[in-house]
């Protein structure tokens, strides 16, 4: 979620489920964007668009990468060139890629979800929803959507081409705020919250655990804030509260949660592979937590910064700074800002190839996407 919709990441509440509503897209669509190569540095090129840029992200499979745009999600190609241009719903606010590669899922306002199939170009919507997660099993890809309708949330589970049916999960008196799946555990992990017009996070929040290969909830977990942000690594799961300047962090075997003073108000955060820390991007600072002693501290970052990434090897995390018009490189075993990549506007949103060599850099206001060679 970025430009406007950057401050936080609630879900919408209108909507309901009705139907797994397929539909065709012709081929052949024109090419968007202008390309523009650069040598020297460590940009390498940068495609312009004549719209905004909502969120990017990338194919773990290959190195395509995908930009979120008004009404549209642009394919840039290995060679940094737009390879066509997919109509999905109003506004794709989030872009959320199947953990193979092979859907990607388009989370737009006014409560809808778009479904992308990478190989054929074809699109799925799944109205009223509010957000989604793929689980690759070893019977095949599992399809989780969440919606919220009369103060209810709701999570169903879709097969290859299937139809809505009855819930796999119910939770009456709240609503959901994120989905997040583990693939490793075979889990899907469900944000929860009290609804409320006004000052949410104050409600307590919860945190549901439901087991891919039964769809029953075999845990919950109590938290002190309706979760802004669900997001895992190795055996962690981080949820931030905004108005608390706090983030959970959830131990998934024991299921022991620690509440983790920020000092400001966290935006996104993100879990290195081995679980050991996390980056968190708040309202005016960046912080690091070492989530073995459970504590915070405070990084320097550029001017408002909003959004982080992990490289694929978790050796270094990606902090773009909208205010101070620039990307900074962190370190995260030294936990230094090893270099900083200036722009002329203003960066937002970010996406890392699969090798870790590209990162993508998207400014919102300019529709612009900057490719980065760095260090995988």
């Amino acid at each position: 979620m970025r430009g406007r919709d950057a401050r936080r990441r609630f879900p919408d509440r209108s909507g309901r489920f009705d139907d797994f509503l397929p539909y065709f897209l012709a081929a052949g669509l024109p090419t968007m964007g202008r390309v523009e190569r650069r040598t020297g540095g460590s940009v390498i090129a940068q495609v312009t668009f004549d719209d905004r840029l909502h969120d990017l992200t990338a194919n773990p499979g290959n190195s395509v990468a995908y930009a979120a745009l008004s009404d549209s999600v642009a394919f840039i190609s290995s060679q940094h060139e737009v390879s066509c241009a997919i109509p999905v719903g109003a506004h794709p606010r989030a872009l959320t890629m199947g953990a193979d590669g092979s859907r990607l899922y388009t989370v737009n306002h006014g409560g809808s979800i778009s479904v992308i199939d990478i190989s054929d170009h074809r699109v799925g919507v799944i109205p009223g929803a509010c957000c989604v997660q793929q689980v690759d099993t070893p019977d095949g890809a599992v399809v989780y959507a969440a919606g919220n309708a009369a103060n209810r949330g709701l999570v169903w589970a879709l097969g290859e081409g299937a139809a809505i049916g009855g819930a796999v999960a119910a939770f009456d008196g709240r609503v959901v705020t994120g989905l997040v799946a583990d693939a490793e555990r075979q889990r899907l992990y469900v944000g929860l919250c009290r609804p409320s017009d006004h000052h949410r996070q104050y409600d307590a929040g919860s945190l549901a655990v439901i087991d891919t290969a039964t769809d029953a909830v075999i845990h919950t977990v109590d938290l002190i804030g309706a979760p802004d942000m669900i997001t895992i690594g190795g055996s962690l799961l981080c949820a931030t509260h905004y108005d608390h300047c706090r983030v959970s962090a959830i131990d998934l075997v024991s299921f022991d949660v620690r509440s983790i003073n920020l000092g400001d108000k966290p935006i996104e955060a993100q879990i290195t592979p081995d679980g050991l820390r996390a980056f968190v991007v708040n309202s005016g600072s960046l912080s690091v937590i070492d989530t073995v002693a459970g504590e915070a501290e405070r990084m320097p970052a550029g001017d408002l910064p909003r959004c982080v990434r992990i490289s694929p090897s978790g050796k270094y995390a990606y902090v773009s700074n909208f205010g101070g018009r620039s990307v900074s490189i962190v370190d995260t075993i030294a936990q230094c800002v090893t270099d900083t990549i200036d722009f002329d506007g203003h960066p937002e949103a970010l996406a890392v190839s699969a090798d870790g060599e590209r990162l993508y850099v998207g400014d919102y206001w300019s529709g612009t996407v900057t490719v980065v060679s760095v260090q995988p």
